[in-house]
């Protein structure tokens, strides 16, 4: 019996004696390499004979290996590790089968193959040297490709194995410990917290399960599975947590808060850290906040040349109410940070009140609330006043006395930044109504809000360029598009289609007309309107011009943005909120929309075409196309608010 096996099909079918074949397999262990390549180098058989040879054994196709092109999203979908133990090398992927070369394809090795991937296999067969030097040419060749980027990004940590390169998934990490070592708590905190910050996430998750401990990480805006450790890992690893956030580790009932620093690379990273009870055991949720001053530049936030100049005029300002809002998350923060680094902090007294403090800037007071001493929001900012500030920063307007005393100190002179938590900009004053604080003070304080979301930039090494469809044109308000991209997935974005977030802008300057609506109490309806009418951009305009210049995914503004579109409109004749839906004002019974001559559906008065014939609209409203990027604009203006340059 020959303990090869090609060298058994040549001895089964005659092609070798036992005596020489055993002979030939000396030689190759002697000198380190398989059979085929002694066969080939004395040449007693070429390398399509043994492909022949194999494809008759096993009744596979052969696959040419030295032709084969570099992959990287294919290579990712099996670990190199499983490729170099089973000699398998994937050679192409159609619907939900990958094709894969093995020179043993036996039972065992396409259950181990399918138990990795959990796909359906092709398999093909393949000389054993090809494999492994296919192998070490392309999987070399990505990790020096991986390692180059992980260089640039100033990280030290090793590459992650990607098991799960379905865009938009995120791809699995794989953690180095050993069970039964007294530091194996320690070195896997470390290791979890490098790898979160060497992926760019914002937030770590450790949920206790009945049986296992899951590892979570939340990367541009979106959770995913980092991993899944053993569950008697939960309580060292947790515990271990608890002690670098200076907790109670023999407190499990209660909720805690903790924090710590660590410096990753050339970035220093802040570490909040919090404990809740659950079923099984503690969650833990670490949030990452990095201290890269270079964030905190109104120049680098990306503005629209729109909103930036805007936006601008509240950095100059003497005094007033200015508000950023936003969902939790959103950059409102950072946003507030970057325009107090942009005023001369020499010249000015600025004080800042926040829960927590994010960053450390200099030539600034930084007050930290305690509530629990009685340190809050409202009793700070009185006491502000008492220190002669001419800018006072508030974390968050929470409650009615904070927001009228914050209204008070931008009457008598002072100007006051803060935050909220709204959907839009127009959605901000009946706010302030509703938490108790009259209209003729926010008329008279308020000057300004500017809105934003973060949405996750498409990954430049892979995303893909298509035709949209009418329904994806409709969207985008049926704009000159002959193609737009969409998510892919590769190694160089953890296999989720995305590499980083932008911000999207739009801002509210308080005009006489909103003044007026605030005095009536009007619906955020009328407010965004009227603001619409006075040139102010939305969110969702932007989030469109975003996706037609390449930048991001219909699906992913109609994730964040869209989805908070509501379904009514302004009457632009009486001006009563009516449904999106109506076709003609319950109110004073004019037209609402026009109908298509050529099918008679309704129309929206800024289409050019209609969307269910494609005739032509003769309308007064024509859109302008800017000619530097094709965004869709007012033919009233004389420059592109998204990009700046002349119509």
């Amino acid at each position: 019996m020959i303990h090869d096996p090609l060298g058994n099909v040549l001895v089964e079918r005659k092609f070798l004696k036992v005596e020489d074949c055993q002979q030939l397999l000396a030689t190759a262990e002697s000198e380190g390499c398989f059979l085929e390549e002694i066969l080939i180098r004395e040449h007693r058989f070429s390398r399509k004979e043994l492909l022949k040879i194999l494809e008759n054994e096993y009744f596979l196709p052969a696959a040419d290996l030295e032709s084969s092109p570099y992959d990287p999203a294919l290579l990712a979908k099996i670990p190199r590790r499983l490729a170099a133990r089973l000699l398998v090398f994937p050679v192409g992927i159609e619907d939900q089968t990958i094709t894969v070369a093995l020179f043993h394809p036996d039972e065992k090795a396409r259950k181990a193959i399918s138990a990795m991937i959990h796909r359906s296999l092709r398999c093909v067969v393949a000389l054993r040297h090809e494999l492994r030097n296919a192998i070490e040419r392309h999987y070399g060749r990505m990790e020096c490709e991986w390692s180059a980027v992980e260089h640039k990004d100033g990280g030290a940590v090793k590459q992650a194995s990607a098991n799960r390169p379905q865009a938009g998934m995120g791809a699995a990490i794989q953690l180095s410990f050993r069970k039964g070592d007294p530091e194996a708590a320690v070195k896997l905190a470390d290791e979890i917290i490098e790898k979160a910050a060497r992926l760019g996430a914002t937030d770590i998750h450790l949920e206790s399960k009945e049986k296992e401990l899951v590892l979570r990480f939340r990367l541009d805006g979106v959770l995913f599975k980092a991993a899944a450790l053993p569950g008697d890992m939960s309580a060292p690893l947790i515990s271990r947590i608890k002690i670098l956030g200076g907790m109670d580790i023999s407190e499990r009932r209660l909720p805690q808060d903790g924090r710590h620093t660590v410096r990753k690379g050339e970035i220093l990273f802040d570490l909040r850290i919090s404990s809740i009870p659950s079923q099984f055991g503690e969650k833990i949720v670490i949030r990452l906040l990095s201290k890269n001053l270079g964030l905190l530049d109104l120049n680098n936030l990306g503005m629209p040349p729109a909103v930036r100049e805007g936006y601008g005029e509240a950095v100059q300002s003497p005094q007033g109410l200015y508000l950023v809002t936003g969902p939790t998350g959103s950059g409102k923060t950072t946003t507030l940070y970057a325009t107090l680094n942009a005023m001369d902090c020499a010249s000015v007294n600025v004080v800042t009140l926040e829960d927590p403090i994010e960053y450390t800037l200099p030539g600034i007071t930084q007050v930290q609330v305690h509530e629990e001493i009685g340190l809050t929001f409202a009793t700070g900012l009185r006491s502000f006043l008492r220190q002669d500030p001419d800018v006072i920063l508030i974390g968050e307007m929470r409650d009615v006395e904070t927001v009228t005393i914050a209204c008070r100190a931008s009457l008598t002179g002072h100007k006051v930044f803060s935050t909220l938590h709204t959907n839009d900009a127009a959605e901000v004053i009946p706010r302030l109504m509703d938490m108790g604080v009259a209209p003729y003070m926010i008329a008279n304080t308020l000057k300004g809000v500017l809105a934003q979301r973060l949405i996750r930039v498409l990954c430049p090494h892979c995303k893909e360029a298509y035709v949209p469809n009418q329904t994806e044109l409709a969207i985008l308000g049926y704009a000159r598009s002959e193609r737009i991209y969409r998510a892919q997935g590769c190694p160089r974005c953890s296999h989720t289609g995305f590499n980083g977030r932008m911000a999207i802008y739009e801002y509210l300057p308080i005009s006489e007309n909103i003044h007026k609506l605030v005095y009536e109490r009007a619906s955020s309806f009328a407010i965004r309107y009227a603001a619409r009418q006075n040139g102010m951009i939305p969110l969702s305009e932007f989030a469109k011009w975003a996706v037609l210049n390449g930048t991001t995914s219909v699906a992913e503004i109609q994730r964040t943005v869209l989805s908070d579109q509501g379904r009514e409109q302004i009457c632009r004749h009486c001006g009563q909120v009516v449904s999106l839906d109506f076709l003609v004002c319950p109110f004073c019974k004019k037209v609402l929309k026009e109908k298509c001559m050529e099918c008679g559906q309704p129309l929206n008065s800024e289409w050019e075409v209609c969307p269910n014939c494609g005739a032509e609209i003769e309308s007064e409203m024509r859109k302008t196309y800017c000619p530097h990027c094709q965004a869709p604009v007012d033919s009233k203006r004389e420059s592109c608010p998204f990009c700046g340059g002349g119509i």
